[in-house]
């Protein structure tokens, strides 16, 4: 027993020396051909670790999910919250709805957010759902259309077996980037009818419809936001069902001004 100690704690110091030194880790997963990378989150590297070490990479990637979605779902970190000289704790100062400000853009807020998607795509390069959903956070919402084709390119790589199959994941985040480029372009159109291809393909996440249900508003499509919105609704996503129904209500006045 002594001995396996040993070589855990042996192992778990060669992992931390190439960490360090920002090498690569060293492990391979011959599965899917995957090299992991340096893990993103120093806060979380015993926790990774041990996922790696115990062949738990699939149970700490649901975790790591679930630590993303805190993240982005709370205030950002790194503002201060202040009134008359002040400062007050992070879920003090959170005084807007918790998941209202997942579907506005926030351009240059949660700065740590793709080392956050990271984290979970080295745990489990297969978690196709991480990289749409961080992809169209980071490309519309946080207005880092760069940092979203790092993931999306992060993601064509560990994706890449499935090539062959035109309705797979590859495929999907191929679309993604389409959109990403027709948005740096200022090709809005098309980039609106590409992400409406992404949604009508089912994969999309309820955050990636409402950028969608967003940008119809913006350009006047009342009625075709007004369909996303009501699919939201119905859907019971706690995340969204109060603000679809305020959208709702937006979009049927807008359309009967529009009349």
């Amino acid at each position: 027993m002594r001995k396996i100690f040993i070589c855990l704690f042996l192992v778990i110091v060669l992992i931390f020396i190439n960490l360090v030194i920002k090498n690569p880790v060293g492990l391979y997963d011959e599965k899917y051909s995957i090299f992991i990378h340096r893990l993103p989150l120093e806060k979380y590297f015993v926790v990774d670790s041990v996922g790696f070490i115990l062949g738990l990479r699939k149970f700490v990637s649901d975790i790591a999910w679930i630590q993303l979605l805190q993240y982005y779902g709370g205030s950002a970190p790194e503002e201060h919250c202040c009134s008359e000289g002040i400062c007050f704790t992070e879920d003090v100062c959170h005084a807007e709805d918790y998941f209202e400000h997942i579907t506005k853009i926030q351009p240059g807020k949660y700065k740590r957010f793709i080392d956050y998607c990271r984290r979970v795509v080295i745990l489990d390069p297969l978690y196709s759902y991480v990289y749409f959903y961080g992809v169209g956070s980071l490309a519309w919402n946080l207005e880092r259309p760069d940092e979203a084709l790092e993931l999306v390119d992060i993601g064509l790589r560990n994706l890449e077996f499935q090539k062959e199959d035109a309705n797979s994941d590859y495929w999907e985040l191929v679309k993604y980037q389409q959109a990403i480029y027709y948005k740096l372009g200022g090709k809005y159109l098309e980039m609106i009818d590409k992400l409406k291809e992404i949604v009508d393909a089912g994969k999309a996440p309820n955050m990636v419809k409402a950028i969608l249900a967003n940008l119809y508003k913006k350009y006047g499509r009342y009625e075709e936001a007004l369909l996303i919105w009501e699919e939201l609704l119905l859907s019971g996503d706690p995340e969204y069902v109060e603000r679809a129904k305020k959208q709702i209500l937006q979009l049927k006045k807008l359309i009967e001004q529009k009349i």
